[in-house]
């Protein structure tokens, strides 16, 4: 052989997993992939490399969806070259859309939905082997499917589904639809996952649901979130644990003292609001009011003064007006998140808000809306980290920072990026750091220590 040797191809062959949405999606997508390692299949990031391209699809927005189908038309020539090539769609928009991408796109192999995906690795065997195409999208709820180490993206870091489904009755939103009721892990199964993951060397833990909060053990009445939070607490050697997504009227008091009694719990909350106004809230059936999400942040913040609160808002839902926008405005100043996610309105099929309502607000009037909040929260957002500058805080180092390579990238306890130069730290490192400057979204800093 001459020197520029070709790498040896695995057993099965190469799989190359593209991720679409949430983070529920990035841990399905980890425990797909363990799933086809366990047969031999090796992960490639190159599409000429690929025997097996997988999509892991996001539906809570139409250009999430739009997006997939135009990379499966793609793909048409990638398909042609090979016959033993083999196309996947898996998660929501496969739960959704199963018959319209098989007809739109024929020469996808797969389609599992978010029940179905655990069997996706065998399904692709058997189309290599001369079966199918295979449509699979009903069966039945499962909490979650054994993983494998090999398929963290960050040897560090985790996340660990306790639940899935949605049993909230949120008018714009199509996840129960798609992921459907509510379901939990019991607690000792993820106690154990967790305590697995520790001795490999993970340090940080996040806890995932789309209702995180409701989370309930399967044992109704007598488990909370806290509970968990208090198990998982007591397992030495992890540093971090925080969860996502959290529901303003899930939470209780046994969740809340076990968030301020934690040593490992993150100091960041989030909690979308979607709305400051009571109107709009009401038409999109949330279930609390202004009010009512006002007194669940002072709560937090009088158990928790150091709790940073991320929030998510929804700007142009149907019949918002200005001064709906204009109470957003205000709450978003009044309560000072340390973040705000926000989304422009798109109608999702399915849903009560686009069967009942018509989408009334124009596209340009949305678009200024969104800035409009982005701009409130960038100057809350700055006027809180220039109070930072001279802090010490903890950092859990995790990349290159995106803007300088020759720099590190991490975040603090409430979750904010925190941007190092300094030759003693690498991913997975965590240090001691004095905040030195600071912009709208990042702090900057000189490394005091290293552990």
């Amino acid at each position: 052989m001459d020197g520029a040797s070709t790498l040896e191809k695995p057993a099965a062959g190469r799989v190359l997993m593209e991720v679409f949405g949430c983070q529920m999606n990035i841990v399905d997508s980890e425990l797909v992939l363990g799933r086809f390692k366990g047969l031999r299949y090796a992960e490639t990031d190159r599409y000429e490399d690929a025997d097996v391209v997988v999509f892991n699809t996001c539906s809570v927005r139409g250009h999430a969806e739009d997006k997939v189908f135009s990379r499966l038309g793609a793909l048409r020539p990638w398909k042609r070259e090979r016959k033993d090539r083999v196309l996947a769609v898996m998660g929501c928009m496969a739960q959704r859309e199963a018959r319209d991408i098989r007809r739109r796109m024929p020469h996808v192999d797969v389609v599992a939905g978010t029940r179905d995906f655990p069997q996706l690795p065998q399904l692709v065997d058997r189309v290599r082997q001369g079966e199918g195409p295979f449509v699979v999208i009903d069966g039945e709820a499962r909490p979650d499917i054994e993983r494998s180490p090999t398929s963290r993206p960050r040897p560090y870091q985790a996340f660990v589904t306790i639940m899935r489904g949605c049993n909230r009755p949120c008018t714009y939103c199509i996840v129960p639809t798609v992921r459907g009721r509510e379901i939990s892990r019991p607690v000792d199964e993820v106690v154990d996952e967790v305590r697995e993951l520790v001795d490999e060397g993970v340090v940080e833990v996040c806890l995932l649901g789309q209702t995180v909060n409701a989370y309930d053990g399967q044992d109704r009445g007598n488990v909370t979130l806290g509970t968990l939070v208090r198990a998982l607490d007591e397992i030495e050697g992890l540093r971090r644990l925080r969860f996502i997504t959290s529901h303003p009227s899930d939470f209780n008091d046994e969740t809340f003292a076990a968030m301020a009694e934690s040593r490992s719990l993150d100091r960041f909350l989030h909690m979308p609001i979607q709305s400051g106004s009571d109107r709009m809230l009401k038409l999109m059936r949330r279930g609390y009011t202004v009010d009512k999400f006002r007194r669940i942040v002072e709560r937090v913040r009088a158990e928790i003064p150091d709790m940073g609160i991320g929030c998510d808002w929804i700007v142009g839902y149907p019949g918002e007006t200005e001064e709906d926008h204009q109470a957003s405005l205000r709450v978003c100043e009044e309560i000072g998140f340390a973040q705000s996610f926000v989304f422009k309105y798109s109608p999702r099929p399915g849903t009560k808000a686009a069967e009942e309502f018509e989408d009334d607000v124009p596209l340009d009037v949305k678009k200024r809306r969104n800035s409009e909040l982005l701009e409130v929260q960038r100057r809350i957002s700055l006027a809180s980290n220039e109070a930072r500058v001279g802090e010490s805080v903890e950092v859990l180092i995790e990349t290159p920072s995106r803007l300088d390579e020759s720099k590190w990238s991490g975040r603090n306890p409430q979750h904010q990026i925190v941007v190092v130069e300094d030759d003693r730290v690498g991913p997975g490192s965590i240090a001691r750091v004095q905040i030195t400057s600071v912009s709208a979204l990042t702090l900057f800093g000189e490394v005091v220590s290293v552990s």
